[in-house]
């Protein structure tokens, strides 16, 4: 099944809508405050951070879905993590759910909060609590862009997108919205992501969304850090009238299809507008004996500073590439290998072959291309993006809170 990724985002599902206003939490002025709301209480299922330290949203959200996982609402602000912020920080979470749970006149422990900015400051929880009525105010079907702008940081533009499956009950619609530039790496980035379908999911999806998750915001690496906030949510209200467990198994493969190529395609949204990136690379690693060892040498190379630099430099140091596989931990032959710049093959048996430079430094100026590495040990495959490093990565980076 071919998938039609079109402009759009978390409103295009049936019975969802959204606003995104200016709070002031941001010095900029800003959109920084936004909420999704679906008017049917959605199944929710939800990836977060493996980072050690977690933020009150993300503390906040566990919480929650550990009791159940039927949700209205999500209220995301901007500007401000809500990171390392002690008991308050956490009170404040739960202060902002309460509010739009009053507001909108909803049920206890139905609505889940996000944030997303600088770590180590506490909410301006004054801003927030006047703006809420305003935010719930200006809920409409209409603001999917809205939303998108309000859950930005240092992104230089909105990410999102939806997909439609046609099915011989219904049509079924995917909606999303995501952001991330920076600080961004499996598991998973500093990134918020959120999907809506108006499919009606089963219980037990919640592995089946984790496989997909591996597959998408976990196979993308700006710079190596892992993030405070990290969130993947999938709200599903069955508003479609679409139950996934009564299609045919054909249908269910390409409602699957739809959902992991609208994950991974906000993903790439992501890679693509990193910090300073002018860059996207897919890393292949082939051949491998399974597909943890592939995963873990893929992310290896992708990781690497100096493999980053030299895209950043146009230089097809291929070098630098077998060696960041070598550190990867992962044992292979280094007398086996294969590498390839796109077609071209640069390595064969661990040794280099006679290749034009003219070739590679064509591949090596383009925007997109990918890297192949074959192990030649087995049949298991994987890939992971991600983007240069430039001298803009420093400046933003070095520049953050100041």
């Amino acid at each position: 099944m071919k998938i039609d990724i079109m402009n759009g985002g978390v409103c295009f599902p049936k019975g969802f809508s959204a606003a995104g206003v200016k709070a002031g939490i941001k010095a900029s002025g800003n959109l920084d405050l936004a909420l999704l709301y679906s008017e049917k209480s959605a199944r929710c299922f939800a990836a977060f951070t493996k980072n050690q330290v977690q933020a009150a949203p993300v503390l906040h959200g566990k919480e929650v879905l550990s009791k159940q996982n039927l949700i209205n609402a999500i209220v995301v602000n901007s500007g401000n993590a809500n990171a390392c912020t002690g008991e308050q920080g956490y009170a404040d979470a739960v202060s902002m759910a309460e509010l739009v749970e009053s507001e909108l006149k909803l049920s206890k422990h139905s609505v889940l909060v996000g944030s997303t900015g600088v770590i180590g400051h506490k909410l301006p929880m004054e801003k927030i609590r006047a703006t809420i009525p305003e935010l719930v105010k200006n809920l409409g079907t209409e603001n999917s862009e809205l939303f998108a702008k309000a859950i930005c940081t240092t992104d230089t533009t909105i990410k999102t997108a939806c997909v439609s499956v046609q099915t011989s009950v219904g049509e079924i619609r995917f909606g999303g919205s995501c952001k991330g530039s920076g600080m961004i790496h499996p598991n998973m980035a500093t990134m918020l992501a959120y999907i809506t379908t108006d499919l009606q999911l089963p219980e037990d999806f919640s592995t089946e969304f984790r496989v997909f998750v591996d597959e998408s915001f976990n196979a993308i690496t700006v710079d190596g850090d892992m993030s405070t906030n990290d969130t993947c949510i999938i709200l599903a209200n069955g508003q479609s009238g679409v139950f996934l467990n009564d299609l045919n198994l054909t249908e269910q493969a390409d409602v699957r299809h739809a959902l992991l190529g609208l994950m991974k395609h906000l993903a790439l949204q992501i890679v693509q507008d990193g910090e300073g990136a002018t860059k996207k690379i897919e890393i292949e690693v082939c051949g491998a004996r399974n597909k943890t060892e592939a995963t873990q040498i893929a992310k290896s190379i992708a990781t690497s500073n100096l493999v980053k630099c030299a895209f950043f430099g146009e230089d097809p140091n291929w070098g630098r590439i077998v060696s960041s596989a070598g550190a990867s931990g992962v044992e292979f032959s280094a007398a086996k290998i294969s590498l390839y710049f796109e077609n071209v093959q640069v390595v064969r048996n661990g040794m280099p072959l006679e290749v034009p430079k003219s070739q590679l430094l064509e591949i090596v100026k383009r925007k997109e291309y990918k890297i192949s590495l074959d192990l030649c040990l087995g049949q298991y495959k994987t890939s992971v993006f991600t983007c240069d490093l430039s001298y803009d990565y420093v400046k933003i980076n070095a520049e953050y809170t100041t």
